[in-house]
């Protein structure tokens, strides 16, 4: 009897075991995606509120400007993203919960079956409860052998019954916890299903919003491609004094860096090798070098260079979002922050030029080995030409125009070959 109710009941736990290993993997991958999600709702609703911030300052503006228009569909595009990563929360912890009372089913079905087995156990020690007995059942053995086999075997089963007994509170104790951990899911389920009807509310408003002043631009929508043709011209003059800055700074390092090379083959390298082509190097020092790669190995990494803001316009040649017949060319992206903010370098590196604009606003470029990163439309700068610069160092505060519309352009550089800097900053 005894080998029989020890062999079942290792198979039995064998098979909880799996049960147990199977939940505890789901619930830990179903934890590593909630916690990602909620790092990535967290990250929304901080561009939701930048984005609230920068709006408040021009909501007295009488007119809706079509930067102003732009910058609430970005709005509305986050606020819908905000409303899915709620419904694919609500989603995994749906999928948390269903494993949960799986779970406590499963501890329901464990304490039956222990309580069954000491039940079992309580049985056959009322047949045998006596002393005598199993000094009997002992002293009756063919040998020395058996005899002290018998007495190991009531001291073991003694054992197991303390051990069940332990095993049956335990199982209790773990339903109570699973059993408290569903009420605290089930209640995260009711505040994250509010969240989510508060923001599809607030979506509707702002769509509303969105349609009618698209209707008012609409009416005046010669006027704006006059104003956005005017503003594309002043780019494009802008984008030219750039364009000169960065080729006059590509042609000084490389001459710098040509004339060291060609120092050094001449005192190092055998006559044959005087004639190969010398790659193209704009880093003149090694520490040039190690700061050009350093900056390269932090592509996708690179701190925004403001502290907070909204990208309005992105890098390339694309058509206006709003007025047929425009084609935008940005060899950087538009990033839209409140007003009076601070301009930050995104890397360390050397000053490279400062200068005043078409517009009458500076603009800063700043040398990091090979690469060149630029910051324009400042109203203020505090480095100047040759100054050494920090990561995170302020270099300025953006200028704010009539309409309390305050927006840089930020461009990313190798040598003379542009860059999409969204891939470079974080």
């Amino acid at each position: 009897m005894f080998y029989n109710t020890f062999k079942y009941k290792f198979f039995y736990l064998r098979a909880i075991f799996f049960i147990c290993l199977f939940f505890s993997f789901s619930t830990s991958t179903f934890s590593q995606d909630r916690r990602k999600l909620e790092d990535e709702k967290a990250k929304i609703e901080r561009e939701i509120n930048a984005i609230n911030a920068i709006l408040k300052e021009t909501k007295n503006t009488k007119r809706m400007s079509a930067s102003e228009l732009s910058i609430l569909k970005k709005k509305i595009d986050s606020r819908q993203k905000l409303i899915n990563n709620i419904s694919k929360q609500m989603n995994i912890l749906n999928g948390e919960i269903t494993n949960t009372q799986k779970s406590i089913i499963e501890l329901n079905n464990e304490i039956e079956v222990l309580k069954k087995e000491y039940a079992k156990m309580l049985r056959y020690a009322q047949k045998n409860r006596t002393a005598t007995d199993k000094i009997l059942f002992i002293f009756s053995s063919k040998d020395y052998r058996q005899a002290y086999q018998r007495f190991v075997f009531f001291r073991q089963y003694g054992d197991m019954q303390k051990n069940m007994m332990y095993n049956i509170q335990n199982k209790f104790d773990e339903l109570e916890k699973k059993t408290s951990e569903l009420t605290i899911k089930k209640k995260n389920q009711e505040n994250l299903l509010q969240q989510e009807e508060k923001n599809k509310k607030v979506l509707t408003s702002e769509q509303a919003v969105k349609q009618k002043n698209i209707r008012q631009l609409t009416k005046k929508e010669k006027q704006l491609a006059k104003q956005i043709k005017e503003k594309q011209q002043r780019r494009k003059k802008l984008q030219n004094q750039i364009n000169q800055a960065i080729a006059a700074e590509v042609r000084k390092q490389t001459n710098i860096a040509s004339k060291k090379n060609a120092n050094k083959s001449s005192t190092s390298e055998p006559k044959a090798q005087k004639s190969k082509k010398q790659e193209y190097v704009m880093s003149a020092t090694p520490e040039e070098v190690q700061l050009s790669n350093s900056f390269s190995a932090n592509r996708g990494k690179l701190p925004w260079p403001t502290e907070q803001g909204v990208v309005t316009s992105s890098f390339g040649t694309h058509p206006h979002p709003d007025i047929k017949g425009i084609m935008i060319e940005n060899n950087g992206i538009d990033i839209r922050t409140p007003k009076g903010a601070s301009i930050r370098a995104v890397f360390e590196g050397v000053v490279s030029k400062v200068f005043t604009g078409p517009n009458g606003q500076q603009i800063i470029i700043i040398r990091h080995g090979e690469y060149l990163s630029v910051y324009t439309n400042l109203s203020s700068v505090n480095v100047s030409n040759g100054s050494k610069v920090s990561t995170k160092q302020k270099l300025g505060t953006v200028y704010t125009n009539g309409e309390n519309v305050s927006e840089f352009n930020f461009q990313v550089w190798k040598g003379n070959n542009k860059q999409n800097p969204s891939s470079w900053i974080r």
